[in-house]
């Protein structure tokens, strides 16, 4: 099966909601690169669904849980899009504690124990209790008047034990009421985060660093394996898969192995999406999906 819009769009990003529906975000390739849009589609089974347009760019986007599950998708601005469960709505990241219109941009969502949480710069954070209502978990954390300080992602095995991760190499722990900075292995930009199945949190980094450790013990991987920068993470079959623009991962011991796609090969990567069984692969004009034995192309 190929949807075929790939060859007027290019995708932003994607998440996978069950084995056979999944969100995607793209903008039209007709459309020029400095005016900021998305498009939103739903792939159910074999079928393409349009679900609409937003006159903003796509900064991030998951399945939210609570209090429906839909897809969420979110502007760098903290403008959101939701849809699914036989409801659309759009809201605006903004609370009495603080809002991205005057703190900085918005980079990474993520559903953590049935709620959607949003970082991003000034270490910001964002919590999702219900519909249309968000509110601020960092004033405690904030960095000093002119200094530059960011979260890039989030994750956590409970709404008790979550972990943010950003610039500098910055690694916050969250227990549900305290943040504490941990001590990081590098200064390098961390770029995403992971609460892995094996009850390790892998973290992801520019020029091919990978991270593993949890609470106060953390240690790089000396893969030797590349060097780009690594955007996503995703764990899947008890494997922890890695994605660069141009590249799929799977870490095998302490080494890095390109996933073989079979004869029809992905040529772009960058987002990774695992639910109900399958992982899905979200690059710039490829998606592909993966049932545990097989790759197969979406688009």
């Amino acid at each position: 099966m190929t949807l075929g819009l790939n060859t007027r769009h290019t995708y932003v990003s994607g998440c996978v909601r069950y084995h056979d529906l999944a969100y995607t975000a793209s903008q039209d390739d007709a459309v020029p690169a400095d005016v900021e849009h998305s498009h939103f589609h739903e792939i159910d089974g074999n079928n393409l669904g349009y679900i609409g347009a937003v006159t903003w760019a796509t900064a991030s986007m998951t399945v939210s849980k609570f209090p429906q599950e839909q897809m969420i998708a979110m502007s760098a601005h903290g403008e959101v899009k939701l849809f699914g469960s036989g409801k659309q709505s759009d809201e605006q990241i903004t609370t009495p504690d603080g809002s991205p219109e005057t703190r900085g941009l918005l980079r990474k969502l993520r559903t953590i124990e049935n709620r959607t949480y949003a970082v991003g710069m000034g270490r910001q954070v964002y919590r999702r209790e219900n519909e249309d209502d968000w509110r601020c978990l960092d004033q405690k954390i904030r960095p000093a008047i002119g200094e530059v300080k960011g979260f890039e992602s989030i994750d956590g095995f409970s709404s008790s034990d979550i972990y943010a991760v950003g610039w500098d190499g910055e690694i916050w722990h969250f227990d549900g009421q305290d943040w504490e900075q941990k001590s990081s292995p590098t200064h390098v930009v961390l770029t995403n985060v992971l609460c892995a199945g094996d009850g390790n949190v892998y973290i992801a980094a520019r020029q091919g660093l990978l991270i593993r450790g949890r609470g106060d013990s953390w240690e790089s991987i000396e893969h030797e394996s590349m060097d780009k920068d690594i955007w996503d993470l995703a764990w899947y079959g008890e494997t922890l898969y890695l994605s660069t623009y141009r590249g799929l991962f799977k870490l095998v011991g302490d080494k890095l192995v390109p996933v073989d796609f079979g004869t029809d090969k992905a040529w772009t990567t960058y987002h990774l999406s695992a639910a109900d069984g399958v992982l899905w692969s979200f690059g710039k004009k490829d998606v592909m999906a993966f049932d545990g034995q097989t790759w197969t192309r979406i688009d």
